[in-house]
């Protein structure tokens, strides 16, 4: 059986969700492998405090936020797995070919792989997870621009998938490697759809025994669990664990009061004014891991004046100390972007936005020119009696970013320009930008490859009529377009990091947002818990090598 992009996508006015990821790494302290701390112990349940971002609900097709890769990556698998060098292996697949064009992908599964509810592992079920995807009821809007050039696929033999691509697409098994394309039970797909959003069943390490929406997830080991990737395993067999209790816990001080008092073994997102504390804390522990993709930024929607004047663009930039910015919320924890990428994406350029210092007088010099010459009586700029006044509507969710867009506002305001900040349900600031109301809006895009420049700013990602796309600057340069669109369709390595480096330096130019700084997983932990380690692919906890001192006891 062939499977058609376009049968599946000709259906669809999709409902494309705008992630703007808080999706949201090379470590700076964590790894991929487990710690050396002495003989692993099997038992205990690991208790684990998460931010407020919590999945929709379970479907891993569907979710986009930046807790989302951590909890898939513990219910499901994919079908490869990042490695410490950058390279890939086979996870559910054993390994793949690429014809001579570059666009038809063999993958050749792993045999005896079976889900959680026995069924087996199949060609014909990894093709049924990509009709999933692109089948309009699920809305997978992420998983979707994911797939690329995705045209067809067909099940070869039990264990063969033929995926056919419309070009070549270099960053196919980077992306295949993500949790957001995890694999699901072809069975459940087929007999009981309507379970996945709160009882998914896959093949990883633990299983589903309890959600509640926005307040816990309880996991189980899955005993029979046997194909962990051997470069960072070490070993085969099932995880240490006896099990995981998730709690989302939305304040920063809960969380980290929880960890103190021993509530909580682990908690992702530290707040960053809580790690010193902690480093100082005899009983916790510590640890830090690059995401790659794009910073977290400001993004200017081009669509609307005045930024759709490139010197308007210029000048926001010039004008805001994005390390002030940065040291008054971080508390040295976060890095100033120096990029369009994160370093620890492949084909990060260095010192890509070294064209906009800070300086004031040259953003004045900017807007002058720009004909925004004339001051209000609130000194605000204005030009043919229109003020300088850009939207932002947020959640106001977050308390860095809710300092973080002060901070602009105040910056801004020094050159004339004025942030109208609106502070709206996550709903309907939602709305507002997939209306395209917002001048500025804000987010962080976690990806383990440089296409990400490509589904950020490629004027074929721009939201229309029919498609809600995922380009929140509405970008439309045609130099940037060549760029990015030869880069992700060329199987030559230099070829690509040339282009991607051009595109950077594009960026610079034209300056569809203003990356801020590079935000790390920041955990905390009980000096009890071993083993923690990251899945490279997205810069999320992996719970598989996780044990806890004293749980065999």
């Amino acid at each position: 059986m062939t499977t058609s992009r376009n049968r599946l996508l000709g259906a669809i006015a999709a409902t494309v969700l705008t992630i703007t990821l808080a999706a949201c790494s090379t470590s700076t302290g964590g790894s991929a492998g487990p710690t050396d701390s002495g003989e692993p112990e099997a038992g205990g349940t690991l208790k684990l405090a998460l931010n407020a971002w919590a999945p929709t609900n379970l479907d891993p097709h569907q979710q986009g936020n930046s807790n989302d890769p951590l909890i898939f990556r513990a219910i499901f698998d994919t079908l490869f797995w990042q490695k410490e060098d950058g390279t890939f292996e086979g996870l559910l697949a054993e390994s793949y070919d690429l014809s001579d064009d570059g666009r038809v992908y063999t993958i050749h599964l792993r045999p005896d792989i079976t889900f959680q509810d026995d069924s087996p592992l199949t060609a014909a079920v990894v093709q049924q997870n990509i009709e999933h995807i692109f089948d309009p009821a699920t809305a997978a809007p992420l998983q979707a621009s994911y797939l690329g050039p995705y045209e067809s696929s067909k099940a070869i033999d039990d264990l063969t998938l033929e995926i056919t691509l419309s070009e070549p697409y270099s960053a196919l098994i980077n992306v295949l490697s993500q949790a957001y394309l995890s694999i699901i039970s072809g069975k459940q797909l087929t007999e009981a759809p309507e379970t996945i959003v709160d009882h998914p069943i896959g093949t990883g390490p633990f299983e589903v025994v309890d959600w509640r929406a926005d307040e816990s997830l309880t996991l189980e080991r899955n005993d029979d669990y046997g194909w962990a990737p051997e470069s960072d395993a070490g070993r085969t067999g099932a995880a240490y664990l006896d099990g995981i209790e998730i709690s989302f816990v939305a304040e920063d001080s809960v969380r980290y009061n929880g960890l103190v008092a021993g509530d909580f073994d682990v908690i992702d997102w530290t707040p960053p004014q809580s790690v010193e504390s902690v480093q100082s804390n005899d009983s916790l522990e510590f640890t830090r891991f690059d995401r790659p993709g794009h910073p977290y930024s400001l993004w200017l929607n081009e669509n609307n004046a005045p930024l759709d004047d490139q010197a308007v663009r210029q000048a926001i930039f010039a004008g805001l100390d994005r390390k002030a910015i940065i040291d008054a919320v971080s508390f040295g924890q976060w890095t100033v972007a120096d990029g369009f990428l994160v370093p620890s994406t492949p084909n990060y350029a260095e010192n890509s936005t070294a064209t906009f210092t800070h300086d004031v007088d040259q953003a004045n010099e900017i807007l002058d020119d720009a004909g925004w010459s004339e001051v209000d009586s609130e000194g605000f700029r204005t030009k043919d009696g229109q003020r300088l006044s850009l939207y932002f509507p947020t959640t106001g969710d977050v308390t860095q970013a809710n300092q973080i867009l002060e901070i602009v506002q105040d910056q801004l305001k020094d050159i004339g320009v004025e942030v109208q900040i609106d502070l709206l349900s996550s709903e309907d600031q939602q709305a507002r930008v997939a209306a395209g109301e917002q001048d500025i809006s804000a987010g962080i895009w976690t990806t383990n490859t440089a296409d990400v420049l490509f589904i950020k700013y490629s004027s074929t990602e721009v939201t229309t009529p029919e498609r809600r796309g995922t380009n929140q600057t509405n970008t439309a340069d045609a130099e940037l377009d060549e760029l990015v669109a030869t880069a992700r369709a060329s199987t030559d390595a230099d070829e690509i990091a040339d282009l991607y480096a051009q595109a950077q330096e594009r960026l610079t130019e034209i300056v569809p947002s203003i990356p801020l700084y590079y935000r790390p997983s920041l955990v905390s932990s009980q000096d009890s818990v071993h083993g923690l380690a990251f899945d490279r692919a997205y810069g999320n906890l992996w719970f598989y090598n996780t044990w806890k001192e004293g749980a065999g006891s």
